[in-house]
């Protein structure tokens, strides 16, 4: 008995394992570009591949993309901005296609838009003559955006006020990104006056700003420890980092 249960567990793990590597089998490519707002370069093209040996479907969307300086971001419908062909592919076992995604709007603008390409896959299946539904089973969410020609990011902090969280004492550092581009801060490097002196403060200590991308034209508000810090006095500040 004890080895009939284990043998329907592991036949049961087995189905399991199938099921999401069906789920799992496309790919969607590349992950991150940037295009230009007009010419031959506002068009890019993906690569959706089949890995697998069933047929599957998938669709591709493009959104806009907003962060706010919590880090929150929110997408709405791009459509009447970028024409994507084909918006919907059917891909046979072991196959791939290409997509074109056209940016179709102004072909002047002061400074870089971010975007979101989606691709989704959807649960279709082939032996039935109708979909039985339209939940989405894998999603490729990449980034797009449409670059003007110079354009640089510029980190500055904007504000520094000293405060407290969790007990601890520490800055409320809003840095924004008053550049044209956006940017993708590595190593940073925040340095605070403080008493005719300057401090930095690196590390550990400003790992909320590690990895963030704060957008052209938008900014970032994070915590940072410091021991040094006195509750709701302004510091003068600057910001380094690396920028990917």
């Amino acid at each position: 008995m004890r080895s009939t249960k284990k043998r329907s567990i592991l036949l049961a793990l087995l189905f399991i394992a199938v099921s999401l590597a069906n789920i799992t089998a496309f790919s969607f490519s590349p992950m991150t570009v940037s295009i230009s707002p007009s010419g031959a370069a506002a068009v890019m093209t993906y690569k959706v591949t089949n890995e697998s040996d069933q047929q599957t479907a998938v669709s591709i969307k493009v959104t806009t993309r907003v962060i706010d300086s919590g880090g929150k971001e929110t997408n709405e419908p791009a459509d009447k901005l970028f024409l994507v062909f084909p918006a919907r592919v059917v891909l046979k076992p072991n196959s791939s296609q290409n997509v074109k995604v056209q940016y179709r709007g102004p072909a002047t603008i002061s400074s870089e838009q971010a975007y979101r390409v989606f691709a989704e896959q959807l649960p279709v299946d082939f032996s039935k003559s109708t979909s039985s539904g339209v939940s989405i089973l894998l999603t490729y969410v990449a980034a797009l955006y449409v670059t003007p020609k110079n354009a640089a990011p510029k980190l500055v902090v904007a504000k520094a006020v000293g405060t407290q969280k969790d007990g601890l004492p520490g800055l409320e550092v809003t840095v924004k990104n008053e550049g044209t581009q956006h940017a993708l801060i590595a190593n940073p490097v925040i340095k605070i006056s403080n008493s005719g002196s300057e401090v930095e403060i690196s590390g550990d200590a400003v790992s909320a700003l590690e990895g963030q991308n704060i957008l052209a034209l938008s900014e970032r508000v994070v915590f940072i420890p410091w021991a040094a810090a006195a509750v709701g006095t302004s510091y003068a500040g600057s910001v380094v980092a690396e920028i990917e």
